[in-house]
């Protein structure tokens, strides 16, 4: 099991971001956009080499969006009208994310098998999203999706979302450098 953290974005135009080791040392570089079609979220590794990415494949209210392993096709996500309690299916690879997207608490199952689970924490220098990832082989995947997840939770919601505070009703753990 590996723990990554990925920096939030609450502001839609920046298209880079990091997730960091527990170490806090950088383990993927995140780039691309989000709304229109053909736009696509990239993830490398330290040395520049393309791990995954979530290509978007529609438009519209619900767009429909297609994931590589290794330019190799392995899934499809597409978002549904369900309200603050998401159920999301990652088709082909038959994976079922359920939790509340907005404040960042959901998990990633495959039956009963769980190969995910995300929770938002507050550092010193910003909030952070946790990945507990079960398989190590399948980090860059599960760091893309919750790169996805986090953009398409800022933008799903825009005129209903606070950023998170204190006094917000989102529970944040607080962390030191690592989370124990």
């Amino acid at each position: 099991m590996s723990r990554y953290f990925l920096m939030q974005q609450h502001n839609t135009n920046q298209r880079e971001n990091r997730a960091y080791n527990e170490d806090f040392s950088i383990a993927f570089n995140i780039s691309g956009k989000l709304g229109s079609k053909n736009d696509v979220i990239y993830v490398y590794d330290t040395q520049g080499v393309e791990q995954s990415r979530i290509r978007q494949v529609s438009y519209g209210i619900l767009p429909r969006f297609q994931l590589l392993y290794q330019d190799k096709y392995i899934g499809s996500i597409g978002f549904n009208f369900a309200g603050f309690n998401d159920v999301i299916f990652v088709r082909y690879l038959n994976w079922v994310i359920t939790g509340e997207i907005i404040s960042g608490k959901y998990r990633i199952r495959h039956g009963r098998k769980k190969l995910l689970e995300v929770n938002p924490v507050e550092f010193p220098d910003g909030l952070f999203y946790q990945l507990d990832v079960q398989n190590d082989a399948q980090a860059s995947v599960h760091v893309a999706i919750a790169a996805l997840l986090d953009r398409w939770g800022m933008k799903k919601n825009r005129g209903l979302l606070k950023l998170p505070t204190r006094s917000t009703k989102y529970k944040y753990k607080m962390a030191t450098k690592v989370n124990q």
